[in-house]
């Protein structure tokens, strides 16, 4: 299935279409969708793809050589022994390349694991060869620290000459039922909030099946493909996996402020900080400070959370109860999740995605373009979200319940928001499970 990607598809299509080489970089986790859209983009195109593994490259080579035959059709290559890159490369000046060439190398990590100066060579290639060439080339790569160190970060041999990048994320909540069409709002819901949107983990899904008997046979099941997919992911970008993986499932516990990670590790919260930054930086997770925060970097009262839905769930159901589930106790794990999995993580999930709503759509919900979106916290309260502008400012209370008394939470969340300090324009917004179903309007209030 292909779904979304219209602008990664259009910054693709422009970087064709335009004069001389150009160089593509795209990177982003596994499973999030990449050489889908490469296929898709390529799909017209005289292209040269080769699918990098840790093989040796003399193999990656002879596969690729029937490629290479197709697009310049001279029988003499077949007899020509690839031996490296470069003689690849040399070859391929035998192209006409009237019609732009579109040579794409995906997981490209895989090669600079194989061949450390990998980089190095295919830089001196790019300046001597491919720069002049009517070319696309296209480094695809779902190991995000590596992509930095070869490509993307100031020191790599390969910065500065790509064109265009292309930092491909999970789909929004609003391309589950794309997916799924079959299923219904509260399970669109529960999935956002254990498998998330990354495509893969959604073509799994079978919507003939409830949304628990999913969650036990392709997320508990030892045998199953998302079982594992958290060590997986986290072994591909980590060193020292123990600690990161001691911060992650204290998170997922619901710890969030950098001290009590601290002491529930014990030790001093200046060890943790390069760890934390790290998984900032692989999109696992991110920090968040109070939404009217004057100076955000400075902000003393930081909360780190989960960026990754499905990396949340896998910590706090799958990973904390490894001794359970390595004996097939799924039930046991399954009555957990129908405990406490609405309240821990399906009632965060809403306010996510009202916050996504309300950027996609503000006027949906309020009547001005908000400038900034978020939550709102101190040492005694807390506020679901504020949305504002220069002179707007909209107060609101998320509740994943059913026939709640919205006037007593408008009333709470009015004296609630008396803590804020503001000179704008107020409003107040109530939104419950109801509203997500559509059986009622959202109770709001101006003054």
């Amino acid at each position: 299935m292909f779904h979304n990607r219209n602008s990664e598809l259009e910054t693709l299509n422009s970087e064709y279409k335009k004069i001389g080489a150009k160089f593509t970089v795209i990177y982003g986790r596994r499973r999030v969708g990449k050489t889908a859209l490469i296929y898709q983009y390529i799909k017209d195109k005289p292209t040269l793809f080769l699918y990098a593994t840790e093989a040796n490259f003399l193999i990656q080579l002879e596969n690729i050589k029937p490629q290479l035959l197709q697009l310049i059709n001279k029988p003499y290559i077949q007899d020509i022994k690839l031996t490296s890159f470069t003689q690849l490369f040399n070859l391929l000046n035998e192209y006409d390349f009237k019609k732009k060439l579109v040579f794409v190398i995906d997981e490209y990590q895989n090669l600079t694991k194989i061949d450390k100066a990998f980089s190095s060579e295919l830089q001196r290639i790019w300046d001597m060869q491919l720069q002049y060439k009517n070319i696309h080339l296209i480094l695809s790569g779902s190991v995000i620290s590596m992509m930095h160190s070869e490509v993307l970060d100031y020191s790599a041999p390969l910065y500065g000459r790509r064109t265009s990048n292309i930092h491909l994320k999970p789909l929004a909540f609003r391309y589950i039922k794309k997916f799924l069409p079959s299923i219904d709002r509260e399970d669109e819901m529960n999935i956002f909030a254990s498998f998330g949107t990354i495509p893969k983990y959604l073509e799994l899904y079978d919507q003939e099946k409830s949304f628990m008997d999913n969650i036990a046979q392709n997320i508990l099941n030892k045998n199953s493909f998302l079982y594992s997919e958290g060590h997986f992911l986290l072994k591909q970008e980590l060193n020292e996996l123990s600690t990161y993986f001691s911060i992650l499932e204290t998170i997922s516990k619901g710890d969030t402020k950098l001290g009590n990670i601290a002491s529930r590790l014990q030790v001093p919260s200046t060890h943790l900080t390069r760890y934390l930054l790290k998984l900032i930086d692989l999109d696992i997770l991110i920090k968040e400070v109070p939404i009217t925060e004057y100076n955000p970097l400075k902000s003393k009262m930081g909360r780190y959370k989960f960026k990754d839905k499905f990396l949340n769930f896998w910590f706090y159901y799958v990973y904390k109860n490894y001794n359970q589930l390595e004996i097939n106790q799924v039930e046991t794990v399954l009555d957990e999740i129908k405990l406490n999995f609405n309240d821990r993580f399906v009632s965060f999930a809403f306010e996510d995605f009202i916050i996504e709503d309300i950027l996609y759509n503000p006027s949906k919900y309020i009547n001005f373009i908000p400038k900034k979106v978020g939550r709102w916290w101190n040492k005694n309260e807390e506020i679901d979200i504020i949305a504002m502008d220069d002179e707007n400012i909209c107060f609101i209370e998320c509740k994943w319940q059913n026939s709640v008394n919205k006037k007593d939470i408008l009333y709470q969340l009015i004296k609630k928001s008396q803590l804020v300090k503001h000179n704008k324009k107020e409003s107040f917004l109530v939104i419950t499970k109801d509203d997500f179903f559509g059986n009622k309007e959202p109770l709001s209030r101006e003054c």
